[in-house]
């Protein structure tokens, strides 16, 4: 199986589902130079979950099914052991949440059997929580529920697409992505709300889009990425820094490969994100992403994982 985007996917439309993957270190880390990446490789023929070092080196298999595990999120204990948050299933139509622990096969465990996608999950800061996008209801909204998958509830209640959600570092606050305010209904923005879905506000305004958030290690600051298809083109996408308010927008990256899925390193100092050019994305589909890195500043900017044929997508640095 492979997964396959439409042509407004590829280019970075913030309404359709991309890859978003991590995998979990054996070690927690306080610097990017001592942490791991993770992310989600086709290498090995479907798609499987996978580890590097900070320069794309020492990479290390996780998963090894007949499925596709795909947008993962990992939690690191303080003893070291990683516990990982997946989606995994036939897409699109038939996506589910899944957990296991890093090294114990026997763990993979499934949490959601609604209707629908359960797609794009991530951990509350203390991994008693996971919250994630369901369609069960008909419509793409953000839910939560517990880490053994009990109290699954619905937390946004709009016409529009909600995706992306992102926990905050305090554990106060979810980060998400929504069209509901945008041009005909197609223009991404992030917003926040309050764990329970109350106190929505937005906080990007690029005539651009904005979207596929991440917090900072310190909940300071948060990544993102536009994709330019409502200011003179589609693409290609870029990521942005900004206060957790929207202000001090930075651009991060130049050039004319898309970015997607930015996320901190530990320490901060660093993003992690997955790139490819439009044309790749027009022929290939998903079969050309790499990992890439970059400093906050825009300095630094390296390719990890490429370019090759096959596909490293997604990671998360933790």
């Amino acid at each position: 199986m492979r997964f396959r985007l439409g042509r407004r996917a590829c280019l970075g439309a913030l309404v359709v589902s991309l890859l978003a993957t991590i995998g979990g270190g054996q070690l927690a880390a306080a610097s990017s130079a001592s942490s791991r990446i993770y992310f989600n490789t086709d290498r090995w023929g479907n798609w499987e979950l996978a580890s590097m070092l900070p320069n794309g080196s020492d990479i290390q298999r996780i998963t090894n099914t007949a499925s596709d595990e795909v947008r993962a999120d990992a939690h690191v204990d303080g003893d070291g052991s990683v516990h990982l948050v997946f989606e995994a299933g036939v897409y699109p139509a038939d996506e589910h949440i899944y957990t296991m622990t890093v090294g114990d096969p026997s763990s993979y465990h499934q949490l959601t059997y609604a209707t629908g996608n359960q797609v794009i999950a991530r951990w509350s800061p203390d991994r008693s929580q996971i919250v994630y996008r369901s369609s069960q209801t008909g419509n793409n909204e953000i839910w939560v529920m517990n880490a053994d998958g009990s109290d699954q509830h619905q937390i946004t209640d709009n016409p529009a697409f909600d995706t992306y959600p992102a926990w905050s570092p305090d554990g106060t606050t979810i980060a998400f992505t929504s069209n509901r305010d945008g041009h005909k209904g197609h223009e991404g923005a992030v917003y926040l709300m309050n764990t329970d879905g109350s106190n929505v506000r937005r906080v990007t305004w690029l005539e651009s889009q904005g979207g596929v958030p991440s917090f900072s290690p310190n909940g300071a600051k948060l990544t993102w990425i536009d994709s330019d298809c409502f200011s003179g083109g589609c693409g290609p996408s870029q990521v942005y820094i900004s206060n957790l308010d929207g202000t001090s927008v930075q651009r991060v990256t130049q050039g004319d490969r898309n970015a997607y899925n930015p996320v901190f390193s530990p320490d901060g100092t660093k993003i992690a994100f997955m790139s490819a050019t439009t044309e790749n994305l027009f022929r290939y589909g998903n079969a050309r992403w790499d990992i890439e890195s970059v400093n906050v500043d825009g300095t630094g900017r390296q390719n990890l994982t490429g370019p090759n044929v096959i596909s490293e997508a997604a990671p998360s640095w933790k």
